[in-house]
């Protein structure tokens, strides 16, 4: 009989299981593959490093040799235009830096940490079945019958448990494709901007550009299905793209490609519940967001660190009902809603021209830079001056408050106001 059963072994599955172990609580984690195993996903925010010291996971990443991630930053197509978001100007304080990951490296360090702080990993192990009663939850995994009062679904966007209760919600504003690799020797820059993230903007979408660790980078473009014109996403399509943007094309000259193209497709979503009766859900298994600004692995590991705290305390008091995971569906809803309303701000012209041309006053763009970083993304020192830099972006679309940025006026889709 453990305390909690959790399925799924990335970074949501393995963080809550060792925060529940630090705790004192018996915990299995099952997870279906072996690792390492290919993920993308591999640009961190700040705030994640001082999660992974409280994990006992830091000493071990930061020894994996993973690229240091100073700034994020904003360029037109052309290489024209740019601006540079450094996290030590974030309006609250943290770490100025991320890990720029290799995810299956990454996760396996994750999952290796959970096992040395206790926790029961089982890899390679498929879950058959499932049942939540009123005295506890049930799994059968591989041979095995487990019992526990708790089950944490942290399968990632399969979502086990979400699909079974059909709680999945699709976001009908990001219905949005990706297509990426990894290239070797591609261009970046120097001293603390060698491992910025960049963001390219393009007509009818964006593309990432992420150094990686021995010379490799990750580069995908991500635009509305739209945008494909009735082509197919493959090689040529994707090394077109890259041609077609002087920036890119200046960057990834003297590259070549190192791993298959990939894609993605509709995966903008969150669960219409994120808990119930003895369950959670956790990571991308609750919300997945369109990565414009790095928040998967921040959420995976922030709510982690939310949901353990919940199930600790529910174990205390031996109440298992929704009710006691209350406020972290809450916390979930508020912090995650924050990230989509501005991913969806995003993708219109006026948003986009006002982060190429932030303004200081009322600490604005510390605030912006604050939600780039991670830091206080559920403060509302950050937002409240989020909420109004998105008015100041509403405005200017028809009084013209910044330059106008052809790259987005041109052929990018443009979001209905909310």
């Amino acid at each position: 009989m453990y305390d909690a059963i959790l399925i799924g072994g990335g970074p949501a599955g393995a963080a809550t299981a060792t925060r529940l172990a630090q705790a004192g609580r018996r915990v299995v984690l099952l997870e279906r593959e072996r690792f390492p195993r290919f993920h993308i996903g591999e640009s961190l925010l700040p705030c994640s490093v001082a999660l992974l010291r409280e994990l006992g996971a830091l000493d071990a990443v930061e020894a994996a040799g993973f690229p240091h991630k100073y700034a994020a930053e904003f360029v037109v197509g052309d290489g024209s235009l740019s601006r540079r978001y450094p996290f030590a100007d974030s309006l609250l304080a943290g770490s100025p830096y991320a890990f720029e990951v290799d995810r299956d490296r990454f996760d396996a360090i994750l999952l290796d940490n959970a096992a040395r702080a206790g926790v029961d990993v089982r890899q390679a192990c498929e879950v058959r079945d499932f049942t939540i009663g009123d005295d506890g939850v049930e799994v059968v995994a591989g041979d095995a019958t487990l019992r526990a009062s708790v089950l944490v679904d942290a399968t990632g966007q399969r979502s086990m448990l979400a699909g079974r209760l059909k709680l999945r919600r699709m976001d009908p504003e990001l219905r949005n494709f990706a297509v990426f690799s990894h290239y070797g020797g591609a261009s970046r820059g120097g001293g603390d901007a060698a491992g910025d993230i960049t963001i390219v903007l393009v007509p009818d979408g964006w593309w990432w550009v992420i150094p990686l660790a021995g010379d490799r980078t990750s580069v995908g473009f991500v635009a509305p299905a739209m945008a494909l014109h009735g082509s197919k996403p493959d090689a040529a399509y994707f090394e077109r793209g890259i041609a077609e943007s002087p920036y890119l094309a200046a960057r990834f000259d003297a590259a070549r490609r190192l791993a298959p193209i990939r894609t993605a497709s509709d995966y903008s979503y969150s669960a219409s519940q994120l808990a119930g009766d003895r369950w959670l859900l956790v990571g991308d298994a609750a919300a997945f967001i369109d990565p414009v600004f790095s928040s998967g692995v921040q959420l995976a590991l922030a709510g982690a660190f939310q949901a353990a705290a919940a199930i600790d305390a529910a174990l205390a008091r031996r109440r298992f009902s929704r009710a006691a995971f209350a406020r972290y569906e809450r916390w979930l809803r508020r912090t995650e809603r924050t990230y989509r309303d501005f991913v969806r701000a995003f993708y219109r012209p006026e948003t986009v021209e006002l982060l190429l041309h932030p303004t200081d006053k009322l600490k604005l763009r510390q605030a912006v830079t604050s939600l780039l970083s991670g830091h206080g993304a559920d403060a509302f020192a950050v937002s409240w001056r989020v909420r109004l830099f998105s008015v100041f972006a509403r405005l200017n679309r028809d009084l013209k408050l910044t330059p106008r940025l052809a790259e987005r006026r041109g052929g990018a889709r443009e979001l209905p106001d909310r």
